[in-house]
């Protein structure tokens, strides 16, 4: 699993101006007479009404206040639901603690493994599944099916409206980043690099050979098993699955990106 439903970027508002056309006057024939001509009077010209004025734009109203960190997990699942409908934030969003199981399991999913006790998001429905014999197991349609649901919620995300989320609740994303050990860090460059690292993730074909040293099953090839937790999610995914949710991700990195260019979150 992903924290897609957490990454995030700007909405720009453009302003329209009009442009007003003043009237001409046609100027009156002079009227031809025979006998002395008449002085006429001075010309004049009709002075034009001016333009009204442009119109004013209703002032943005104030976002909300933030609630203390500890008081989040209602507001924070509320805006996951806006976001995303309330069956998947019921299935794939842990009920408590939701800010900081969230900014711990990015910050490690760049590292070897996330733990379960801090993971934002529950273990996927159903029991890892492999093809293939005891003896020579391999990864398989079987397990990729497990990951099309929430695929489709991921895929189905707009991501500037992620992006706006993220940026709504990031004072308390960065507060819970700091708690973690990391004063003065942003986590918003912590989040892209993740995301990078999510995207150097190897395609992984079915057919894949496992290994069960223990009670865990394991990429048989060592270049593969030693990859991070998070490129470790992907790959097991399948390649279709992978393929979306690296579409998503890119799409949200650009949006993260043009944030940092535009001096956010440090402006």
């Amino acid at each position: 699993m992903n924290k897609l439903p957490w990454v995030i970027a700007v909405v720009l508002i453009a302003a329209i101006a009009a442009v007003i056309l003043w009237p001409r006057a046609e100027k009156p024939q002079p009227e031809v007479v025979e006998t002395p001509v008449a002085v006429s009077e001075p010309e004049t010209t009709p002075v034009p009404e001016p333009p009204p004025p442009p119109p004013v734009a209703a002032p943005e109203a104030p976002a909300e206040p933030l609630p203390p960190l500890d008081e989040s997990d209602s507001p924070v699942r509320q805006s996951l639901v806006d976001l995303a409908g309330s069956e998947p934030v019921q299935t794939y969003v842990v009920p408590a603690g939701i800010v900081r199981k969230m900014v711990v399991t990015v910050d490690n999913l760049p590292r070897d493994k996330v733990s379960m006790r801090v993971r934002a998001v529950p273990d996927l429905p159903g029991r890892f599944a492999v093809s293939g014999s005891e003896d020579a197991p391999f990864l398989g349609e079987a397990n990729f099916g497990r990951y099309r649901p929430v695929v489709e919620v991921v895929s189905s995300l707009d991501a500037r409206q992620v992006v706006e989320l993220y940026r709504r609740w990031y004072p308390l994303i960065q507060q819970a980043y700091e708690e973690l050990g990391y004063p003065g860090k942003a986590f918003h460059s912590r989040l892209i690099a993740c995301i990078d690292d999510m995207l150097a993730a190897p395609e992984v074909p079915p057919g894949t050979r496992l290994v069960r040293p223990k009670v865990l099953y394991e990429f048989a090839d060592p270049d593969l098993e030693a990859r991070s937790a998070g490129q470790k999610m992907l790959m097991r995914m399948g390649p279709d699955n992978s393929a979306r949710v690296k579409a998503k991700l890119r799409e949200i990195r650009e949006q993260l990106l043009e944030q940092s260019r535009a001096g956010w979150p440090n402006a």
